[in-house]
């Protein structure tokens, strides 16, 4: 397995950026989780197929053509996990609450690739720095969905 992790500070554009609190953007990462298209626009649908007492199991559309389906838990208001259930190169993606060194909330997005996915990136060309560019893009978007859903 080989695992990818970005971070940013979860705070708006500017000289004197402000930003949701800690609480605000675990509130936007559980609404993220549920209804992802404003966060993530690659993904245009999102459907909940069952819930369970730390989360659900979801069926996310990509790109309107691919589907794939994700068990989601919460664990203790810090950290989202994605377990694809029928993608063989991801083995898990993780989105964590922390603070930066002013106690400014961040968010780190971290991916983990399965032993398949390790073998591909080995063997496709691009497959690697495809799948890195897909999300660290992907974690800035989430960040202004993150403070745009805070300045409402």
């Amino acid at each position: 397995m080989a695992t990818f992790s970005w971070t940013l500070p979860v705070v708006g554009p500017g000289e004197d950026p402000v930003g949701p609190d800690a609480d605000q953007v675990w509130e936007g990462l559980v609404h993220k989780a549920e209804h992802p298209s404003p966060y993530v626009p690659a993904v245009t649908a999102c459907r909940v197929l069952e819930h369970y007492d730390d989360g659900f199991l979801r069926e996310i559309t990509v790109r309107d053509t691919d589907r794939v389906h994700e068990r989601v838990t919460f664990e203790h208001r810090e950290r989202v996990v994605f377990r694809p259930v029928d993608d063989p190169c991801i083995e898990q993606i993780v989105n964590e609450l922390g603070k930066d060194e002013t106690g400014r909330p961040t968010l780190t997005l971290r991916v983990t690739l399965s032993p398949a996915g390790v073998e591909k990136a080995e063997q496709t060309r691009y497959f690697l720095h495809e799948t890195e560019r897909y999300f660290s893009d992907a974690l800035q978007f989430i960040v202004d969905g993150l403070v745009k859903r805070h300045a409402r």
